[in-house]
Protein backbone atom coordinates (compact mmCIF):
# COMPACT_ATOMS: atom_id res chain seq x y z
CA UNK A 1 0.00 0.00 0.00
CA UNK A 2 1.15 3.65 -0.77
CA UNK A 3 2.01 5.82 2.14
CA UNK A 4 1.12 9.20 2.17
CA UNK A 5 2.66 11.76 4.39
CA UNK A 6 0.15 14.36 5.19
CA UNK A 7 1.37 17.76 6.69
CA UNK A 8 -0.76 20.12 8.56
CA UNK A 9 -2.92 16.86 9.37
CA UNK A 10 -4.53 18.73 12.47
CA UNK A 11 -5.57 21.56 10.76
CA UNK A 12 -8.72 22.89 9.23
CA UNK A 13 -8.52 21.34 5.91
CA UNK A 14 -5.69 18.74 7.34
CA UNK A 15 -8.10 16.56 9.33
CA UNK A 16 -10.39 16.06 6.47
CA UNK A 17 -7.77 15.33 4.10
CA UNK A 18 -6.64 12.16 6.00
CA UNK A 19 -10.18 10.35 5.37
CA UNK A 20 -9.70 11.63 1.73
CA UNK A 21 -6.58 9.41 1.37
CA UNK A 22 -7.38 6.83 3.38
CA UNK A 23 -10.68 6.26 1.17
CA UNK A 24 -8.40 6.41 -1.92
CA UNK A 25 -6.19 3.32 -0.85
CA UNK A 26 -3.15 5.42 1.05
CA UNK A 27 -1.55 4.91 4.36
CA UNK A 28 -1.28 8.05 5.85
CA UNK A 29 1.38 9.00 8.13
CA UNK A 30 0.14 12.67 9.43
CA UNK A 31 2.44 14.80 11.02
CA UNK A 32 1.61 18.44 13.07
CA UNK A 33 2.98 20.26 15.98
CA UNK A 34 -0.35 18.69 17.75
CA UNK A 35 -2.39 15.64 17.33
CA UNK A 36 -6.07 17.19 18.66
CA UNK A 37 -8.49 16.22 16.12
CA UNK A 38 -6.54 13.56 14.44
CA UNK A 39 -8.26 9.99 14.58
CA UNK A 40 -7.17 7.95 17.38
CA UNK A 41 -6.47 5.26 14.69
CA UNK A 42 -4.46 6.78 12.55
CA UNK A 43 -0.24 6.83 12.66
CA UNK A 44 1.31 10.34 13.66
CA UNK A 45 4.61 11.71 13.84
CA UNK A 46 4.98 14.78 15.44
CA UNK A 47 6.86 17.16 13.76
CA UNK A 48 7.65 21.03 13.59
CA UNK A 49 8.45 22.19 9.87
CA UNK A 50 10.81 25.11 10.95
CA UNK A 51 13.01 22.51 12.46
CA UNK A 52 14.94 21.43 9.03
CA UNK A 53 16.33 18.20 11.59
CA UNK A 54 13.36 17.15 12.77
CA UNK A 55 11.86 17.44 8.74
CA UNK A 56 15.38 15.26 7.43
CA UNK A 57 14.33 12.67 10.16
CA UNK A 58 11.18 12.44 9.30
CA UNK A 59 11.25 11.86 5.54
CA UNK A 60 13.55 9.47 6.15
CA UNK A 61 11.86 7.31 8.31
CA UNK A 62 8.63 7.46 6.39
CA UNK A 63 9.95 7.25 2.73
CA UNK A 64 6.72 8.46 1.50
CA UNK A 65 5.28 7.84 -1.67
CA UNK A 66 3.13 10.77 -1.87
CA UNK A 67 4.07 14.16 0.52
CA UNK A 68 0.68 16.27 0.83
CA UNK A 69 1.47 19.81 2.25
CA UNK A 70 -1.04 21.54 3.75
CA UNK A 71 0.72 22.78 6.58
CA UNK A 72 0.33 26.86 6.26
CA UNK A 73 0.03 29.55 8.54
CA UNK A 74 -2.59 30.64 6.73
CA UNK A 75 -4.34 35.02 6.52
CA UNK A 76 -5.09 36.85 8.45
CA UNK A 77 -2.78 35.05 10.87
CA UNK A 78 0.01 35.10 8.03
CA UNK A 79 -0.45 39.11 8.99
CA UNK A 80 -1.16 39.03 12.94
CA UNK A 81 2.60 36.90 12.95
CA UNK A 82 4.53 37.03 10.13
CA UNK A 83 7.69 35.79 11.49
CA UNK A 84 6.39 32.89 12.23
CA UNK A 85 4.16 33.22 8.96
CA UNK A 86 7.49 33.22 6.98
CA UNK A 87 9.02 30.56 8.87
CA UNK A 88 6.08 27.95 8.39
CA UNK A 89 5.30 28.95 4.96
CA UNK A 90 8.80 29.00 3.32
CA UNK A 91 11.47 28.02 5.85
CA UNK A 92 9.05 24.40 6.55
CA UNK A 93 8.66 24.57 2.63
CA UNK A 94 12.30 24.66 2.01
CA UNK A 95 13.02 21.62 4.67
CA UNK A 96 10.29 19.72 3.11
CA UNK A 97 11.50 19.79 -0.54
CA UNK A 98 15.03 19.43 0.78
CA UNK A 99 14.65 16.21 3.01
CA UNK A 100 12.19 15.14 -0.03
CA UNK A 101 15.34 15.61 -2.86
CA UNK A 102 17.35 13.20 -0.47
CA UNK A 103 15.20 10.64 0.94
CA UNK A 104 12.47 10.54 -0.86
CA UNK A 105 12.84 11.86 -4.27
CA UNK A 106 10.46 9.91 -6.33
CA UNK A 107 7.48 10.67 -4.04
CA UNK A 108 4.72 12.85 -5.63
CA UNK A 109 4.38 16.24 -3.68
CA UNK A 110 0.79 17.84 -3.64
CA UNK A 111 1.55 21.49 -2.50
CA UNK A 112 -1.99 23.09 -0.87
CA UNK A 113 -1.63 26.42 -1.46
CA UNK A 114 -4.28 29.26 -2.10
CA UNK A 115 -5.59 32.22 -4.99
CA UNK A 116 -4.06 34.12 -2.76
CA UNK A 117 -0.77 33.69 -5.43
CA UNK A 118 -2.94 35.85 -7.63
CA UNK A 119 -2.71 38.84 -6.02
CA UNK A 120 -5.75 41.97 -5.40
CA UNK A 121 -8.45 41.23 -8.10
CA UNK A 122 -11.82 43.96 -8.61
CA UNK A 123 -15.32 42.69 -9.37
CA UNK A 124 -14.45 44.64 -13.22
CA UNK A 125 -12.71 41.01 -14.05
CA UNK A 126 -12.95 38.35 -11.45
CA UNK A 127 -12.30 35.37 -13.01
CA UNK A 128 -9.03 33.93 -12.74
CA UNK A 129 -7.41 30.85 -14.66
CA UNK A 130 -4.07 28.55 -13.93
CA UNK A 131 -2.01 30.56 -16.27
CA UNK A 132 -2.77 34.35 -15.33
CA UNK A 133 -0.05 36.28 -13.94
CA UNK A 134 0.55 36.61 -10.52
CA UNK A 135 1.19 39.97 -8.24
CA UNK A 136 0.46 39.08 -5.01
CA UNK A 137 0.87 42.04 -2.68
CA UNK A 138 0.52 40.66 0.60
CA UNK A 139 3.00 38.26 2.64
CA UNK A 140 0.38 35.12 2.63
CA UNK A 141 0.18 35.68 -1.33
CA UNK A 142 3.96 36.13 -1.79
CA UNK A 143 5.08 33.15 0.51
CA UNK A 144 2.64 30.70 -1.39
CA UNK A 145 3.54 32.19 -4.90
CA UNK A 146 7.43 32.09 -3.84
CA UNK A 147 6.78 28.17 -2.28
CA UNK A 148 4.91 26.85 -5.34
CA UNK A 149 8.01 28.32 -7.73
CA UNK A 150 10.17 26.47 -4.93
CA UNK A 151 8.76 22.98 -5.88
CA UNK A 152 8.54 23.62 -9.26
CA UNK A 153 12.56 23.97 -9.25
CA UNK A 154 13.25 21.17 -7.44
CA UNK A 155 13.16 18.27 -9.50
CA UNK A 156 10.60 16.81 -7.86
CA UNK A 157 7.27 15.35 -9.32
CA UNK A 158 4.54 17.76 -8.12
CA UNK A 159 1.72 19.86 -8.08
CA UNK A 160 0.09 22.82 -6.57
CA UNK A 161 -3.04 22.96 -5.70
CA UNK A 162 -4.50 26.95 -5.47
CA UNK A 163 -7.76 26.84 -2.86
CA UNK A 164 -10.55 29.60 -2.70
CA UNK A 165 -12.37 30.56 0.38
CA UNK A 166 -12.75 26.87 2.61
CA UNK A 167 -15.63 27.12 4.02
CA UNK A 168 -16.27 24.70 7.41
CA UNK A 169 -19.17 23.81 9.17
CA UNK A 170 -18.08 23.05 11.99
CA UNK A 171 -15.47 25.97 12.26
CA UNK A 172 -17.36 29.14 11.31
CA UNK A 173 -16.24 31.36 13.92
CA UNK A 174 -11.91 30.90 14.36
CA UNK A 175 -11.02 31.40 17.57
CA UNK A 176 -8.00 33.45 16.50
CA UNK A 177 -8.02 37.32 17.27
CA UNK A 178 -6.61 38.18 14.17
CA UNK A 179 -10.35 37.41 12.48
CA UNK A 180 -12.35 39.84 13.87
CA UNK A 181 -10.98 43.25 12.56
CA UNK A 182 -10.28 41.40 9.62
CA UNK A 183 -14.37 40.20 8.52
CA UNK A 184 -14.61 43.53 8.10
CA UNK A 185 -11.79 44.31 5.88
CA UNK A 186 -12.64 42.70 2.57
CA UNK A 187 -15.16 45.35 0.37
CA UNK A 188 -18.50 43.85 0.18
CA UNK A 189 -18.45 43.85 -3.86
CA UNK A 190 -15.24 41.98 -3.69
CA UNK A 191 -15.43 38.61 -5.76
CA UNK A 192 -15.24 35.45 -3.40
CA UNK A 193 -15.42 31.74 -4.85
CA UNK A 194 -15.91 29.51 -1.97
CA UNK A 195 -15.77 25.62 -1.49
CA UNK A 196 -16.70 23.48 1.22
CA UNK A 197 -13.70 21.65 3.17
CA UNK A 198 -14.58 18.53 2.18
CA UNK A 199 -14.98 19.15 -1.47
CA UNK A 200 -11.39 20.90 -0.81
CA UNK A 201 -10.11 17.75 0.73
CA UNK A 202 -11.44 15.25 -2.44
CA UNK A 203 -9.38 17.71 -4.50
CA UNK A 204 -6.31 17.05 -2.59
CA UNK A 205 -6.71 13.17 -2.61
CA UNK A 206 -7.81 12.90 -5.85
CA UNK A 207 -4.52 14.71 -6.64
CA UNK A 208 -2.31 12.42 -4.43
CA UNK A 209 -3.48 9.84 -6.63
CA UNK A 210 -4.05 11.23 -10.18
CA UNK A 211 -0.61 13.19 -9.86
CA UNK A 212 -1.10 15.27 -12.21
CA UNK A 213 3.02 16.52 -12.86
CA UNK A 214 3.57 19.88 -13.19
CA UNK A 215 0.42 21.24 -13.00
CA UNK A 216 -1.29 24.42 -11.14
CA UNK A 217 -4.83 23.37 -10.18
CA UNK A 218 -7.81 25.88 -9.31
CA UNK A 219 -9.93 24.65 -6.45
CA UNK A 220 -13.05 25.53 -5.61
CA UNK A 221 -16.51 25.22 -5.52
CA UNK A 222 -19.16 25.47 -8.29
CA UNK A 223 -20.58 28.31 -10.02
CA UNK A 224 -22.98 28.23 -7.22
CA UNK A 225 -20.47 29.78 -5.20
CA UNK A 226 -18.74 32.23 -6.87
CA UNK A 227 -20.35 35.40 -4.94
CA UNK A 228 -19.57 38.93 -3.56
CA UNK A 229 -18.76 38.83 -0.27
CA UNK A 230 -21.98 40.68 0.98
CA UNK A 231 -24.36 38.11 -0.28
CA UNK A 232 -22.05 35.29 1.28
CA UNK A 233 -21.62 37.73 4.59
CA UNK A 234 -25.42 37.90 4.92
CA UNK A 235 -25.80 34.33 4.04
CA UNK A 236 -23.77 32.71 6.62
CA UNK A 237 -24.61 35.40 9.54
CA UNK A 238 -28.41 34.79 8.19
CA UNK A 239 -27.70 31.01 8.89
CA UNK A 240 -25.95 31.32 12.38
CA UNK A 241 -29.12 33.67 13.90
CA UNK A 242 -27.15 36.82 13.36
CA UNK A 243 -28.01 39.92 11.30
CA UNK A 244 -25.20 41.24 8.95
CA UNK A 245 -23.05 44.51 10.39
CA UNK A 246 -24.22 47.82 8.75
CA UNK A 247 -22.45 48.31 5.60
CA UNK A 248 -20.60 51.46 7.26
CA UNK A 249 -18.61 48.85 9.44
CA UNK A 250 -17.07 47.40 6.02
CA UNK A 251 -14.02 48.81 3.87
CA UNK A 252 -15.38 51.06 1.02
CA UNK A 253 -15.56 49.55 -1.91
CA UNK A 254 -13.14 50.69 -4.16
CA UNK A 255 -12.70 51.60 -8.25
CA UNK A 256 -14.67 48.71 -9.56
CA UNK A 257 -12.48 48.80 -13.17
CA UNK A 258 -9.25 47.94 -11.62
CA UNK A 259 -7.70 46.03 -8.72
CA UNK A 260 -6.12 48.85 -6.85
CA UNK A 261 -7.47 48.83 -3.31
CA UNK A 262 -9.09 45.43 -3.62
CA UNK A 263 -8.08 42.20 -1.95
CA UNK A 264 -6.68 38.95 -3.74
CA UNK A 265 -9.92 36.97 -3.91
CA UNK A 266 -11.77 36.09 -7.06
CA UNK A 267 -13.89 33.63 -8.61
CA UNK A 268 -11.62 30.83 -10.36
CA UNK A 269 -12.46 28.56 -13.87
CA UNK A 270 -12.29 25.50 -11.71
CA UNK A 271 -13.67 23.34 -14.72
CA UNK A 272 -10.39 21.72 -15.32
CA UNK A 273 -9.54 20.84 -11.79
CA UNK A 274 -13.29 19.58 -11.67
CA UNK A 275 -12.90 17.44 -14.84
CA UNK A 276 -9.57 15.99 -13.50
CA UNK A 277 -10.18 15.50 -9.74
CA UNK A 278 -14.06 15.34 -9.83
CA UNK A 279 -14.26 16.82 -6.15
CA UNK A 280 -17.38 19.58 -6.30
CA UNK A 281 -20.09 17.56 -4.54
CA UNK A 282 -21.87 20.30 -2.14
CA UNK A 283 -23.31 23.57 -3.37
CA UNK A 284 -23.77 26.73 -1.91
CA UNK A 285 -26.94 26.07 -1.24
CA UNK A 286 -26.54 22.90 0.14
CA UNK A 287 -24.04 24.01 2.56
CA UNK A 288 -26.26 27.21 3.93
CA UNK A 289 -28.96 24.25 4.00
CA UNK A 290 -26.95 22.46 6.50
CA UNK A 291 -25.53 25.18 8.38
CA UNK A 292 -28.82 26.52 9.27
CA UNK A 293 -29.90 23.15 10.52
CA UNK A 294 -26.55 22.86 12.48
CA UNK A 295 -27.76 26.18 13.90
CA UNK A 296 -31.33 26.27 14.59
CA UNK A 297 -31.53 26.58 18.41
CA UNK A 298 -29.01 29.23 18.16
CA UNK A 299 -31.43 31.34 15.76
CA UNK A 300 -34.39 30.44 18.32
CA UNK A 301 -32.06 32.00 20.82
CA UNK A 302 -30.78 35.10 19.16
CA UNK A 303 -33.85 36.18 17.71
CA UNK A 304 -34.59 38.83 20.51
CA UNK A 305 -30.95 40.11 19.89
CA UNK A 306 -30.14 40.20 16.91
CA UNK A 307 -29.87 43.90 16.20
CA UNK A 308 -27.89 43.89 19.72
CA UNK A 309 -25.25 41.30 18.72
CA UNK A 310 -24.67 42.59 15.65
CA UNK A 311 -23.43 45.98 16.75
CA UNK A 312 -21.31 44.34 19.28
CA UNK A 313 -19.89 42.38 16.21
CA UNK A 314 -19.27 45.37 14.70
CA UNK A 315 -17.52 46.97 17.27
CA UNK A 316 -14.63 44.69 15.75
CA UNK A 317 -14.60 46.78 12.33
CA UNK A 318 -11.36 48.98 12.14
CA UNK A 319 -13.24 51.39 10.16
CA UNK A 320 -15.93 52.23 13.42
CA UNK A 321 -16.24 53.41 16.65
CA UNK A 322 -13.38 55.89 18.08
CA UNK A 323 -10.01 54.59 17.08
CA UNK A 324 -11.63 54.51 13.51
CA UNK A 325 -9.29 53.98 10.37
CA UNK A 326 -9.84 55.92 6.75
CA UNK A 327 -9.27 53.17 4.58
CA UNK A 328 -5.78 53.64 2.62
CA UNK A 329 -5.24 53.02 -1.13
CA UNK A 330 -4.95 49.74 -0.75
CA UNK A 331 -5.88 46.96 1.74
CA UNK A 332 -1.94 46.11 2.66
CA UNK A 333 -1.76 49.50 4.00
CA UNK A 334 -4.65 48.56 5.95
CA UNK A 335 -3.48 45.39 6.97
CA UNK A 336 -0.04 46.93 8.25
CA UNK A 337 -1.84 49.93 10.37
CA UNK A 338 -4.44 47.10 12.13
CA UNK A 339 -2.24 44.40 12.73
CA UNK A 340 1.27 46.85 12.96
CA UNK A 341 3.20 44.87 10.48
CA UNK A 342 5.94 46.74 9.14
CA UNK A 343 5.09 47.66 5.39
CA UNK A 344 8.44 45.96 4.22
CA UNK A 345 7.53 42.47 5.16
CA UNK A 346 5.64 41.76 1.77
CA UNK A 347 8.01 43.73 -0.20
CA UNK A 348 12.18 42.25 1.27
CA UNK A 349 11.09 39.19 3.42
CA UNK A 350 8.60 36.99 2.13
CA UNK A 351 9.63 37.22 -1.85
CA UNK A 352 13.57 35.60 -0.63
CA UNK A 353 14.53 33.57 -3.69
CA UNK A 354 15.19 30.05 -3.04
CA UNK A 355 18.52 29.60 -1.27
CA UNK A 356 20.79 28.55 -3.98
CA UNK A 357 22.54 25.24 -3.03
CA UNK A 358 19.39 22.85 -2.76
CA UNK A 359 17.85 24.79 -5.78
CA UNK A 360 20.28 25.35 -8.91
CA UNK A 361 21.34 23.17 -11.18
CA UNK A 362 25.01 23.25 -12.55
CA UNK A 363 25.73 25.13 -15.39
CA UNK A 364 25.87 23.49 -18.62
CA UNK A 365 27.36 26.66 -20.18
CA UNK A 366 30.50 26.38 -22.03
Amino acid sequence: MPTALLTGAAGKVGRYVIGALGRRGLEVVATDIRSDGIPLDARFEHCDLTDATAVTRLVSLVKPDVIVHCAAIVAPISYAEPELSEAVNLGGTEHLIEAAKKHASDAFFVFVSSYAAFGPCGPADPVRRAMDPCYPDDNYGLQKLTAESWLQQSGLRQCSLRLGAVMDLQHMMPDHPAYRPFVFMVSLEQPEHGVDVRDAARAIGSAAVVQPDGHVLLIGGDDSWKLPARQLRRDVFGAMGLSAPPEKAFRPNPDPNGSDGWFYECWMDAASSERLLSFQRVTHAGFMDELRRRNRRQRIALAPLRPFASRAFAIASPYTGRKAIEAAPTIWEDICRVYDVPDDVAKNRSSIPPPPSPFERPSTAV
